[in-house]
């Protein structure tokens, strides 16, 4: 005599499992737990240099600057401009290399109407970065390829909201690349 699995019944706590249907599920669990993996390695080695090959230069003394902070007085609904401000871009380096500039955050950003910055390679613009009131932030990263052993001035315009007060910290970000 032949049983079929398949009409076979069980009972279990008052419900009715296919026979086959409960050895399928059983089996299955097994393979489940049988899983296997690799783990894998990586290693990485931080040697501390004083300045990236692009960095900020400090105007009144040449030196180069990881960081550095500019103050300057904004005005309600006016727009302050400083063609030259007392830092910066230099690539020091005897070749060309990428740069990326971007504004990444502003603080009390309701007392910025807009904001723009632009590097310059003498009256030449390489870059312009800029942000308006109903902009998101971070800005996105704008290129340029910094010459070698060239120094770049940074040019910045703000305007001030109508009702602006107090102080805003606007934080740039220059991402150049490691060599």
């Amino acid at each position: 005599m032949k049983i079929n699995l398949k009409d076979r019944k069980i009972r279990v706590k008052g419900y009715s499992i296919s026979a086959l249907l409960l050895i399928i599920l059983a089996a299955s669990a097994g393979i489940v737990f049988a899983v296997a993996y690799v783990a894998l390695e990586m290693t990485s080695t931080a040697t501390v240099q004083a300045n990236p090959k692009v960095c900020f230069i400090k105007w009144s003394d040449s030196s180069k600057q990881n960081s550095f902070d500019y103050a300057v007085n904004i005005f309600p609904s006016v727009k302050t401009v400083d063609e030259n401000i007392t830092y910066g871009v230099w690539n020091w380096d005897t070749s060309t290399h990428a740069v990326n500039m971007r504004i990444n955050s502003i603080s009390t950003s309701s007392n910025i109407a807009n904001v723009t910055t632009v590097v310059k390679n003498g009256a030449t613009t390489v870059i312009t970065v800029s942000w308006v009131t109903s902009g998101s932030l971070p800005t996105t990263w704008q290129p340029f390829t910094a010459s070698a052993s060239t120094k770049y001035t940074i040019w910045t315009e703000i305007t001030a909201t109508s009702g602006a007060s107090g102080s805003s910290t606007i934080t740039y970000e220059l991402k150049v690349e490691n060599p």
